[in-house]
């Protein structure tokens, strides 16, 4: 885990510029509604109307529930894009791309049924940027993503009994965003 987040630090910035207004953190407030994922995206402006991000999600809960199995939702998710700002960055609407990777591990929530495995893809969001303070903006929008997935299917979180596996093609939602970002 550690590796992953000096790496996207690291990645960051050697592309970053060096002037200010030109970088931003970000949380994602919706993600936290997920089962408890932290979450932290971290972008740098490289033109008037383009920025690059990475971002990470990280969810290593478990949950007890009155069911005899317990609620998982785990994953650690690594991103890595750019963004389109029709007006200007930091301000307005946007469309962004990102190459992602996804280790999940899912189960108990609607049935006894446990999949975990690893994700590979790329994602498409758009959404809207609205400025609450010349260092606070609000951010909406909606996200999609596909790719590769290569699962396993257990019969129960705790059991290790294997009732499927392979791997298959993905399209799923990525991201409802209500984020929170600091403008530097």
């Amino acid at each position: 885990m550690k590796k992953a987040i000096m790496c996207l630090a690291a990645m960051l910035a050697f592309l970053l510029p060096g002037n200010a207004q030109n970088y931003s953190v970000e949380t994602n407030v919706a993600d936290y509604a997920g089962f408890g994922t932290m979450n932290l995206t971290a972008s740098a402006a490289i033109a008037r109307r383009w920025s690059i991000h990475a971002g990470i999600k990280y969810n290593p809960f478990l949950f007890k529930a009155e069911t005899p199995d317990p609620l998982s939702a785990r994953q650690q998710l690594y991103r890595a894009g750019v963004r389109y700002w029709p007006w200007n960055v930091y301000s307005g609407w946007w469309l962004s791309g990102s190459l992602q990777y996804q280790e999940y591990n899912r189960g108990g929530i609607v049935s006894p049924e446990t999949r975990e495995g690893d994700r590979y893809g790329a994602g498409l969001s758009a959404g809207y940027s609205y400025m609450l303070h010349p260092h606070l903006n609000l951010d909406f929008g909606l996200g999609f993503w596909g790719g590769y997935d290569r699962y396993t299917v257990y019969a129960c979180p705790v059991c290790g009994l294997t009732t499927d596996s392979g791997e298959k093609m993905f399209f799923l939602p990525n991201d409802v965003i209500l984020g929170l970002v600091y403008v530097f």
